[in-house]
């Protein structure tokens, strides 16, 4: 038999992978983690600044709605009293005690608001009826987180008077004048000094 060439073809391709064609370097997987970290740790601290900003939003709508609350009351009484007698402890004025009507106008009753200090971790600002700061009957905290408060008094042509004046002769204005502080875990306190307006007085004959 003579010489044959014989061409052997396969239905398979054998194709060698070039460097780099398949995977990742471990220089790039670093990079992807760093990366995806800085993402991670930005999202993070843009969520802990809202909650934040949300809670101290919360402190301050607090505040104001209390002592919103706690002026509107005093104004009422304050308006309606026809008698008007700060109390004293030392030379500051620590509660103020007003002689109004009943509801049907055929009474007399006092009511007294006080600067509450027992509690250094949440001093109060309070109303009870009666004229005694002491009594806890009735007892109607309005303020919480008090830091301080003033109680200001002025005559008819809008002078102070000054806490070293211990006759409440001539008064015909009072005003309130409280520091607020609220915090939280985490947050940075939330504080306001909030003052009443100057309340007429218009009843008393003082």
């Amino acid at each position: 038999m003579g010489n044959r060439d014989f061409m052997i073809t396969s239905r398979f391709s054998f194709t060698r992978n070039r460097p780099g064609s398949v995977g990742f370097t471990l220089v790039e997987v670093l990079m992807a983690a760093s990366l995806a970290t800085m993402i991670l740790a930005g999202v993070l601290s843009a969520a802990m600044m809202m909650m934040r900003s949300g809670v101290r939003a919360s402190n301050y709508s607090t505040m104001e709605s209390e002592s919103r609350r706690a002026f509107e009351q005093l104004g009422i009484d304050a308006r309606m009293a026809n008698l008007f007698a700060s109390n004293f402890t030392g030379n500051v004025i620590t509660s103020i005690t007003m002689t109004v009507p009943s509801q049907d106008l055929q009474t007399q009753g006092q009511v007294t608001y006080g600067y509450d200090t027992s509690n250094a971790s949440n001093m109060r600002f309070f109303m009870v009826p009666g004229n005694s700061a002491s009594a806890t009957a009735g007892r109607l905290n309005l303020v919480n987180n008090v830091t301080s408060l003033t109680f200001n008094r002025y005559n008819a042509a809008g002078t102070a008077i000054p806490p070293s004046t211990t006759s409440d002769a001539g008064i015909r204005h009072i005003q309130v004048s409280i520091s607020i502080s609220r915090a939280a875990s985490g947050v940075a306190a939330a504080t306001q000094v909030i003052r009443s307006t100057a309340f007429t007085i218009r009843n008393t004959n003082q």
